[in-house]
């Protein structure tokens, strides 16, 4: 019997490592290149903290880790927010704005050809069975 949390760990992590390797060129982590991508990907409305928490479902202590890094990089600022002095925006930098594009081709192609070895009937699958452990 296939035990499915341990092949998803297993091919999570293998695609994990393999986003590293990538990134590594550009002294970032496969994390950090996905989070440039969704905030290049919201570059017409301000993301907060939260709002990367939500997207990737990653504890608070482990974003605040992760934002602290890229900061260290200068890879992203916290300015004040415009709509609530409270707040702070994440907010890319000119370094990492100058390695988005790559980001985002890298992470285009990888997903293009993930679909191409599937049918859109394996893929809908696939995805109602990613959907179904993201949720429990």
């Amino acid at each position: 019997m296939d035990h499915f949390g341990r092949l998803l760990k297993q091919a999570n992590n293998n695609m994990m490592r393999h986003f590293d390797q990538f990134a590594r060129q550009y002294d970032l982590t496969g994390n950090q290149m996905a989070v440039i991508d969704f905030i290049t990907n919201h570059a017409d409305q301000e993301v907060f903290q939260r709002d990367i928490e939500h997207e990737f479902e990653i504890q608070r202590s482990t974003t605040t880790v992760l934002l602290q890094r890229m900061e260290k990089k200068g890879l992203i600022e916290r300015h004040t927010s415009s709509k609530d002095a409270r707040q702070k925006a994440v907010v890319l930098t000119d370094k990492a704005l100058s390695i988005a594009s790559a980001c985002q081709s890298y992470l285009r192609k990888e997903e293009e050809e993930f679909a191409q070895q599937f049918s859109a009937k394996e893929r809908e699958v696939f995805l109602k069975i990613l959907q179904h452990y993201r949720n429990i």
